[in-house]
Parts: structure tokens; sequence; C-alpha cells
């Protein structure tokens, strides 16, 4: 997992009491960043496809998944656009950029869009992907003697804030009937999480793969998985802007989405090719790959009101254990005029 550690390291600093008090100009210098070194990045598909005059749909993925997904399944071979793919280490950048003009439309987790909605931003919601629950996962170290949720009382425990893996803990605490301050929190990215746990520097840790499947072959033991606990959904995000001036690529790239993953799902030979193409792309251990893939089983789902309600929780939860300070009505986040695409599609 060189590559990814490495890409992943600059969201580190993201510690407990830094994103509420320097999230403004954090945001700022990053939005400022992004529209600077993304839009001119964006402008150079251009020159190789101006003669055949297909327009272009910039799209914001996470280290490979979602450009290893298409070139695997070949959906894309009489799409009537190309795609410009820009590759981020992780969530909170991709809806960053989306919102500030350099994306056309990105796929990241549910947590980083809740919250930049909570302050407002124009940022649409087209459709979801849900990975297995079981691939959400809460690990004790193989330095410890916890084995079930309440073994975690007054343990020290890794999670990345606002995102799955606090949603995770927190609900798993709750279903033990244990207040959420049984425990010590560690506020860390995903990566530092799993080394912080690797290293003995913290008791459990909450993630998802390919972490999940690392730490395992580690000796980290699983506690509980996110089955029956949360959601754990990804977006396929957009603004308003974009909508109004490119709705039919969005439309046809959510379609030929939910196609790539019915592909990778219809025949275990089609995991194994996707993690293939991934795993080259990333330079990582193919064997590791395979065992995500086949665990994570990422399925695409249209936006349905149950996956809206959903939402809705996440964010009320949020606001309850104070990781927002206000709440809001998730209703006009989500675009569901985009279902009749995918419903075309099945």
């Amino acid at each position: 997992m060189t590559y990814l550690l490495s890409r992943a390291a600059p969201l580190a600093p993201l510690v407990k009491g830094q994103i509420s008090q320097r999230w403004p100009t954090w945001r700022s210098r990053l939005r400022r960043a992004l529209v600077i070194g993304l839009s001119v990045a964006a402008i150079l598909p251009f020159a190789s496809v101006k003669a055949q005059d297909k327009p272009v749909l910039v799209v914001g993925d996470q280290a490979f998944n979602a450009q290893s997904l298409f070139e695997a399944s070949g959906v894309l071979r009489d799409a009537p656009y190309t795609i410009a793919w820009k590759q981020f280490p992780a969530g909170t950048p991709v809806i960053e950029a989306v919102n500030a003009g350099a994306l056309d439309i990105g796929l990241q987790g549910d947590g980083p869009v809740l919250f930049l909605a909570a302050q407002g931003a124009p940022i649409k919601v087209i459709g979801i992907y849900r990975d297995s629950p079981d691939s959400v996962v809460l690990l004790a170290g193989p330095h410890t003697q916890i084995k079930t949720v309440e073994d975690l009382k007054g343990k020290t425990v890794a999670i990345t804030r606002g995102g799955w893996s606090q949603q995770l803990v927190q609900a798993a605490l709750t279903s033990a009937g244990l207040p959420l301050d049984a425990v010590k929190y560690s506020y860390l990215a995903s990566v530092d999480s799993a080394a912080a746990l690797q290293a003995g520097k913290v008791d459990a840790t909450a993630t998802w793969e390919p972490y999940v499947s690392r730490l395992r072959q580690a000796g980290a033991r699983t506690v509980v998985t996110a089955r029956g606990l949360i959601a754990a959904q990804s977006y396929l995000s957009t603004t308003q802007k974009v909508i109004d001036t490119k709705r039919e690529l969005l439309g046809d790239f959510v379609q030929r989405y939910q196609r790539a993953r019915d592909w990778s799902l219809a025949d275990a030979r089609h995991i194994d090719r996707y993690a293939d193409v991934w795993a080259a792309k990333s330079r990582v251990d193919p064997k590791l790959a395979h065992q995500w893939f086949s665990t994570s089983r990422v399925r695409y789902e249209p936006l349905t009101d149950a996956a809206i309600a959903e939402a809705q929780k996440s964010v009320d939860d949020f606001v309850k254990t104070g990781t927002l300070t206000k709440g809001f009505d998730v209703k006009g986040l989500f675009d569901t005029s985009f279902n009749k695409f995918t419903q075309a599609a099945r």
C-alpha cells in the first residue's frame, strides 16, 4: 500500500478540534489551489479530442477506483464524450473541487458531501453507490484483548472525523448500550489510523477496504462490521451549474457507472479483471486488490426515499455528537431526476 500511503499522508493534520477551527481557511486555500491546478489540467484533454468534436466530462476519482472499473468493463467504448479523469487521495478534496468548479462530477463518501452541504454549498447528489457493510469494520489491534464492543470501554479508538469510521464506532457503542464517551477518540485520517493500530499506538480503529484487508493480514481482529449499524453510502456529486449545462452527459455517465457496477458483480472473473486493472495502476499487490473488491462488492443504487432518509439520519447524528454545529434538511441536496437514466439502463 505504498502508493496509498504516500497519497493520503497530507490529510493527517485533520485532527480533533482543527476541523472546526481551521475549516474555513483550509477550505478557501484548497479551493484556490484546486481551481488553479485542476482547471489548467482539465484543459489539456481538449487538445487531443478537439478534432473529434467530442465534449469532455471532468471526473474526480479516488486512487483510480472508478477509472479502473470503467476501463475493465469497457462501458465507455461508445461514449459520445471523453472523460478527463482527475485522481485524489480522499473524498474531501474531491467534493471541494466539485464545489470550486474544477470538476463536473465527483465520487466520494457521504460525510464530506454532507459537511459541505451543511455550510450552504450549492452541490447536488445525482446517484448513490454503496459498499458491502462487511467491508466497513471496527478492528481491534493484535496487541489487545478486545473481542467485543463492551471491551472497548476506556480504550483509545482511532476514527476519521465525520466519516464512516466515526459513524460506525458511535453506532456500535449506542447499540451496546454504552455512552459515546466510553472510549477515548484519536482523530486521524484513514491511512494514519491504520498505521497507528499497526504500531500499537491505539487499541482499535474503524475503517474500510483496502485498509481492512491489510490490517487483518497484520493480525487485527474484527469486533463488529457496519452490517445493521450504518448505511455506508457514497455519492455521485455535481453542482446545479453543471446540471444546467451538461445534464445529458451527466445522465449518460451515471448510467454507464451503474452498468459498470452491475458488470463487476455479475461474474467473479469480472471482479478479478477489475482488481488487476486497479492493482496495475496503483502499484499495489494484486492479492490485496482481489480481496478488497471481492469483499466490498460495491453496487449502484437509485436515489430512493430510504437512501435520502439515511442521509438525514447521518446529519442528525452528526449534530447529536457535536460533529456538526447545526443540521439541515437534506432533501434539497438530492436531484432524483437522474433516476430516469439508471432506470433506463436496467
